[in-house]
Order: structure tokens, then sequence, then C-alpha cells
């Protein structure tokens, strides 16, 4: 796929902003009034930038990203009562029942895509933001970060690879107090933790530089993603298909649906988590 077919297709996408930069990607979560909060339409308009990504050749490297206020504020849970409102317990069992699938796809398309990808994140970064960043090559963040798991708080365990990667990425301490209790890290933190390679002082500075690093060999630049990868993606996938078998059980369960829907009405996606 050309280049200039590639930003005619991302013209369509109406839940991200995706900007072309010579051979870097920006591919901005562009929900502001909710946080950049993540529902299913979002997660598809993602896949398919991910897609249309690693099929255009003039593209070395991609980076997700949102506003100052948030990365992405995770899964839409103001959403979910919208659905139960309109739609009744039925749909909302439905939605559920769908959301180890949307996950999975999710997991896996971004550990097969070749391209290098990058995530810079600013203000609050919840739940899925959390694994949408961690399953990047690089993440950076602005002194705004903060980084929240609140699975447990949502009636929920980890998802997303989660139980496996964080550990890998904090030790097994820091992930065990992040994903079991809910624990906050700030930038300062989560530098120190190793969940960030770096913190960036200057926005634009950092785009510029992320557009020199994308004129790099693609080919090399695919090479070295390939053999950073290679000894641990088999065991992500694994640890994600017991997340799923967990999550399966704890939606049947009857701790989970009243959990998330009362979180969902007491925060609303506050912007002060």
């Amino acid at each position: 796929m050309s280049g200039a077919a590639a930003v005619v297709n991302f013209k369509t996408f109406k839940e991200l902003s995706i900007t072309r930069r010579g051979a870097l990607l920006i591919i901005q979560f562009n929900r502001p009034d909710v946080q950049n909060a993540l529902r299913r339409r979002t997660i598809y308009e993602l896949l398919r930038a991910l897609d249309l990504a690693n099929a255009d050749s003039e593209i070395s490297v991609v980076a997700l990203t949102g506003n100052k206020v948030a990365f992405t504020a995770g899964n839409d849970l103001s959403d979910l009562l919208a659905l139960q409102r309109k739609s009744g317990d039925q749909a909302l069992d439905v939605h559920f029942k769908a959301s180890n699938f949307v996950m999975t796809s999710l997991v896996k398309k971004m550990l097969i895509n070749r391209k290098v990808l990058v995530a810079l994140v600013q203000g609050n970064c919840v739940g899925l933001g959390v694994i949408i960043a961690s399953l990047c090559d690089i993440v950076y963040a602005t002194d705004s970060a903060r980084f929240w798991t609140p699975f447990s708080q949502l009636g929920l365990c980890a998802e997303g690879g989660a139980s496996w990667m964080l550990p890998q990425i904090l030790g097994r301490s820091k992930a065990a107090e992040l994903l079991l209790f809910g624990e906050q890290l700030d930038a300062q933190a989560a530098l120190r933790h190793r969940m960030v390679a770096a913190l960036v002082p200057n926005v634009e500075e950092f785009w510029l530089r992320m557009e020199r690093n994308a004129k790099l060999p693609s080919a090399s630049l695919q090479a070295t993603k390939r053999l950073l990868c290679q000894p641990w993606r088999q065991q992500l996938l694994d640890a994600l298909s017991g997340e799923c078998a967990e999550l399966e059980k704890l939606r049947l369960g009857p701790t989970y649906r009243s959990q998330i829907m009362a979180f969902a009405r007491r925060k609303k996606i506050s912007s002060k988590l």
C-alpha cells in the first residue's frame, strides 16, 4: 500500500486522529470529552489503523498518544451505562461475552505489528491504556503521566497479558501492588521502575526526534524488533489465555456486574482519579 493511499484511509477515522510526519505515523486517541476512554468503536479503529500502518512500506515508526489530560482513561464505563439503559441487561451480557475476543484481537494485533511501536503518555493512563502502552516497544512519558490498573476495584483480574508483562517490567512485587491493590505510579515512579524509557520535557522536540528515528533503515528496525520480541511473545500469549479463562468466570459471577456498574456511576471518568 502506498503512503498516499494510507492518508486517504486515515481521514475516515472518527475516534482517532492520525497524522503522517514522513516515516512516522502518529495515532492519537481522540475522545477528549471522556479523557479518551475507549469504547468498542475506538478499539476497532485502532485495529484498522495498525493494519494500515503495517501494510505501508513508507512507515517505520508508529506512535500512540492521547492529549495533555489523558493517554486514555481505559474502557469507557459510561458507555456501558448507556448501553444498559438503552437496551437492557441482555445487550450488556452480549457486550461482556465479546470482551475476551476483542482484547485478544488487540493484543495479537500489536504483537504481530512489524513497525516500531512507541507510546507517549501524558496525563492519566488507566486500565486498558496501561496494557496498550506496555505492549509498545518503547514507552515515553511527560511529568503529568499517571498509570493505574483498577482491575480489582472493577471486580476483574489482570488482562491483556498484564499478569506476565508487568512483572517483567516492574518486578514481581511492584507489579502485584499495581494489579492487586490498584496502586498508582506517577511519572517519576514509572521512570524508576522502568515502566518508561525516559521522561519528555518538550513534546514537540520529542516528535522531531521520533521523525529522525523513523528515518533509520526500516529493515534494520524490523529485524531488531523481531529479535527483541521473539523470546517472550509466546509467554505473553499464554498468560493472556489464562487471564481470559479467569475473566470469563469473574464476569459470570455475582460481583463483577455490581462492581463495574457502581464504579461507572461513581467515577464517570472523573478528571481526578
